[in-house]
């Protein structure tokens, strides 16, 4: 899905009716949720509802990340400031304020690239979740009494 939304792979295709992952055309079972052609007709066209909560996952990931880089390196520059104001411009304070701003954009780098693809990866998929699930329920109603669900 990845693909699609950076226009590296097509929208349309052979697709699994039921997930949207694209079969190859020797492929009995989709290799994503293990539906058969038989069971789910193929579809040729991903639907953009579908496009779409993948493009809002990946959106939510990047917003927990850069929330937390910029966050970290806001931070950042209020500390290394403090010398400065409380100090005044002399040599150690010059030297602080880079120490400690290069100390706050690595840290705050690294804490955005673990805690924050971690946050943004669930917060993602949670997302993805519910709309899927609200999209399957609008896309195949189950009649009432339908003892098969």
């Amino acid at each position: 899905m990845d693909d699609i939304l950076q226009g590296r792979a097509p929208q349309a295709g052979r697709f699994c009716g039921y997930c949207y992952h694209p079969l190859a055309q020797d492929r009995a079972l989709c290799p994503h949720c293990g539906r058969s052609p038989a069971v789910v007709p193929l579809a040729d066209r991903i639907p953009d509802e579908v496009v779409e909560m993948h493009r809002k996952r990946r959106s939510r990931e990047g917003l927990a990340v850069r929330t937390i880089a910029w966050g970290g390196l806001t931070l950042g520059v209020i500390a290394a400031l403090l010398p400065l104001v409380f100090a005044g411009a002399t040599w150690w304070s010059i030297a602080s304020f880079f120490a400690i701003l290069g100390g706050f954009y690595i840290g705050s780098a690294n804490l955005a690239n673990s805690l924050g693809d971690a946050l943004g990866y669930r917060w993602g998929q949670s997302t993805v979740g519910r709309r899927w699930q609200a999209f399957v329920a609008e896309r195949d109603p189950t009649p009432a009494g339908d003892p098969t669900t």
